[in-house]
């Protein structure tokens, strides 16, 4: 299953928007595997009818202490403490979400971002505000927290999305 989500995140991050260097995608296996290490790790996939994997949803909790982390030092650095506190505060953390671009617009993506935030109140995740993927999480209720500093990842100005239930 690893090498299906390693072929299929290349697949989607090869290409515009957000054209990954060679580099980044073969970086990916990597974070792949101390993703999963993550206390709390949820995932879930998506295939179609020949059973090739066409989706990927994963996230974690954020943890209480976020120190030590380049994302948890940037969304301080953005935010201040006390709002990025209270933006991940017992919030789930989605870490990525891919879709084939074969099978996009066909509600994979909201399925898989639902099931896998499903049983949190809160839940937040980083995207350039741009995307069709953005587009979806606003249809889904997501509101843009605000924009990261530019040197975070230089190719494509990010945002964070956060998701609040009643």
């Amino acid at each position: 299953m690893h090498g299906q989500i390693i072929d299929l995140y290349r697949r989607c991050y090869a290409a515009p928007p957000w054209s990954e260097t060679p580099e980044q995608l073969n970086g990916y296996p990597a974070k792949l595997a101390a993703s999963l290490e993550r206390p709390g790790f949820t995932a879930q996939i998506a295939g179609d009818d020949t059973g090739r994997l066409i989706g990927v949803c994963y996230g974690w909790p954020t943890p209480a202490d976020l120190t030590g982390s380049h994302i948890y030092d940037t969304l301080i650095k953005a935010f201040g403490l006390d709002a990025a506190t209270e933006l991940t505060r017992d919030a789930f953390e989605v870490a990525e979400l891919f879709i084939d671009p074969d099978h996009q617009g066909q509600g994979i993506g909201r399925h898989l971002l639902t099931e896998t935030t499903g049983p949190w109140p809160t839940a937040w995740l980083i995207t350039n505000a741009q995307t069709p993927a953005a587009a979806l999480y606003r249809k889904l209720g997501w509101q843009e927290a605000g924009d990261l500093p530019t040197d975070f990842y230089p190719p494509l100005k990010l945002s964070v999305f956060a998701l609040a239930r009643s």
